[in-house]
């Protein structure tokens, strides 16, 4: 394996975002509306609460590179690894991107032919596939995935990709 990047969602300050809902779901819990259902509607909020706060804490974005090709997962959203072979990439090289602009935010974005897996920042591994889609993930380590790219001699968009 020549490149492996872990990156995941919480930053320290994310706490600072999470507080409100806490403390909304926490005052709909102990103020009642209405007897019945208040009972539900807290029970509810705080169901989404911490299921939102567990998918937060958890979500990572992990890209590897090796001589087989490029392969990634956003989990919990994708447990299984995902694999691109060299043989399918036609092009590979690292580029700025507008998160909101083109993909409309961070996380599993785009369409099925033009994907976009990120976490944060605007720089990310684009992969032109000899099909024609394209893949974008994230990274926060451009200039080391630029080193294994070329160390595994493959071709930024210049050129077709050779391996």
């Amino acid at each position: 394996m020549l490149f492996l990047e872990r990156q995941v969602f919480i930053r320290r300050w994310w706490p600072l975002l999470l507080a409100p809902a806490i403390v909304v779901a926490t005052l709909w819990w102990l103020v009642p509306a209405k007897p019945n259902q208040a009972e539900w509607s807290a029970a509810v909020a705080s169901v989404v609460v911490v299921l939102s706060i567990g998918l937060l804490l958890t979500l990572r974005l992990e890209t590897r590179l090796d001589a087989a090709g490029v392969h990634y997962r956003l989990f919990p959203l994708q447990w299984a690894w995902r694999s691109r072979p060299w043989t399918e990439i036609a092009q590979a090289y690292v580029r700025s991107y507008d998160p909101l602009g083109e993909y409309g935010g961070w996380g599993l974005k785009g369409t099925s032919t033009n994907r976009a897996l990120n976490i944060s920042g605007d720089q990310g591994l684009q992969l032109e596939l000899r099909d024609g889609s394209r893949l974008l993930l994230g990274t926060q380590r451009p200039a080391e995935i630029t080193q294994a790219l070329n160390r595994l001699n493959v071709s930024g968009p210049s050129t077709v990709g050779t391996v």
